[in-house]
């Protein structure tokens, strides 16, 4: 059950900070130092200053308190201007995969996180480390700064069609692109009716996380922590909400590979582990890069894997076996887990082969992760991993039946493209506080 509510949310006063464009993000977690920096430098009021304010640099550990003041001062100064009246948010976004157009639509809303019956499934294992960053920055700031993407299953396209009427003829509110060329556009829906509807049309669905994990359970240690303090909402907008963008799948989505890079293993050896992994794995030995991608595209129906070893630079194809998803160690899962590749990459090659196991992964010692192919190719030439593992993408059909038998997968199992832009609105929870 979905409970969804239009708000009052927090623009950009374009007649203060001038091009958005200049202003919005990728996800937090997308940022690395050098684009942080980047995005710094783009505008004064660019919202990394919140997100990763540059007290981050200096300071892995830091309560962001000049994150929340520069949040509360941009409101007071009117760069940060507030909703005239509750609204719901279309999200449309525009991109290209390999050429082809495509395109999906999104709801922004709040979602209740105190109701009972509210259903949001994960589908990812989380760390510490990150919860706990995310969490001093939403008690500095006391509010949301970016979007969760959740996804449901409505083949009507009830939400979608609505949206459609609401904003036919009317130009968004705001219209930018992303560094990969995405458009990205939000319309405001502020009429009754619709948001009635768009309410009720939500409610029989259960949410899934795409992606944002972490923050979508930052969010829950959040409320409870607030309650314990005998904090109460003192509007819509807070605590007990969270801001989030459901996309239905029945709309079409784009899910790109997470592929393994391998670093820091003592003793590590390509031939001894190809020679391990012959227990579940065929190995075919693959000529160049783009051989193993057409091998690869016969879809993840077959467990396909690549493997790319720094001492040998030689590529290698690795097909499960049919006897293997009988080994013991996967009889504990259900059969939805089983069949994701992502979950036997980890299961019957890392752990097994290499040692690589939960608390390693959590511990983030030895696994890295990249969408490009080419560059896991580049880095392992370079010498900086020991090895690469390619993988065909998770489709959402998957995921959703994980989600819904309450298993997770490993993390870093999906990545959504493209992601949803950071800045493009903001939420300010109001608290009663003792």
């Amino acid at each position: 059950m979905a409970l969804v509510y239009p708000f009052r949310g927090f623009r950009y006063n374009k007649e203060v900070v001038g091009d958005l464009n200049n202003v919005v993000t990728q996800p937090y977690d997308m940022t690395p130092p050098a684009m942080q920096q980047e995005y710094g430098r783009r505008s004064p009021y660019n919202v990394v200053r919140i997100t990763l304010n540059p007290e981050k640099l200096n300071n892995a550990e830091t309560p962001y308190s000049d994150a929340g003041s520069a949040f509360r001062q941009w409101i007071d100064r009117k760069v940060l201007i507030q909703e005239g009246a509750p609204a719901f948010y279309a999200y449309y976004q525009d991109y290209a995969i390999q050429g082809e157009p495509r395109s999906q639509k999104g709801l922004v809303a709040l979602l209740d996180l105190d109701d009972p019956d509210s259903g949001v499934l994960p589908h990812e294992r989380t760390l510490e480390g990150p919860k706990q960053d995310r969490l001093h920055l939403i008690r500095s700031i006391e509010g949301n700064e970016d979007l969760i993407y959740m996804l449901y299953s409505d083949p009507r396209m009830a939400v979608d069609h609505l949206m459609d009427r609401s904003i036919a003829g009317r130009p968004p509110a705001i219209q930018v692109a992303d560094d990969g060329g995405a458009i990205h556009r939000l319309w405001t829906i502020t009429d009754p009716d619709t948001q009635k509807q768009i309410h009720k049309a939500m409610s029989p669905h259960d949410l899934f996380i795409a992606d944002g994990h972490h923050r979508f359970e930052t969010a829950v240690n959040y409320l409870n922590e607030c309650r314990s303090q005998g904090w109460k909402p003192a509007a819509l907008e807070s605590f007990d909400k969270r801001m989030v963008t459901c996309f239905n799948i029945a709309g079409g989505l784009t899910i790109l590979p997470t592929h393994r890079l391998i670093r820091g293993l003592k003793s590590f050896d390509p031939g001894s582990f190809l020679k391990a992994c012959g227990r579940n794995f065929a190995t075919e030995t693959i000529r160049s890069a783009p051989e193993l991608w057409d091998a690869m595209k016969e879809g993840s129906e077959s467990h396909l894997f690549g493997f790319y070893p720094q001492k040998s630079r030689q590529f290698y194809l690795l097909r499960l076996k049919e006897t293997a998803l009988e080994e013991p160690v996967f009889q504990k899962h259900t059969e939805a887990y089983r069949e994701l590749d992502v979950c036997i990459l980890h299961s019957l090659l890392l752990e097994p082969c290499l040692g690589i196991d939960e608390s390693t992964l959590a511990a983030q010692t030895h696994v890295d992760y990249a969408r490009d192919r080419e560059d896991c190719i580049r880095m392992v030439d370079e010498g900086r991993y020991q090895a690469a593992f390619f993988l065909n993408p998770t489709t959402a059909g998957q995921m959703h039946r994980v989600a819904s038998f309450g298993e997770r997968m490993p993390q870093k199992s999906t990545d959504f493209y493209p992601k949803l832009l950071t800045g493009l609105i903001f939420m300010k929870m109001r608290i009663h506080k003792k």
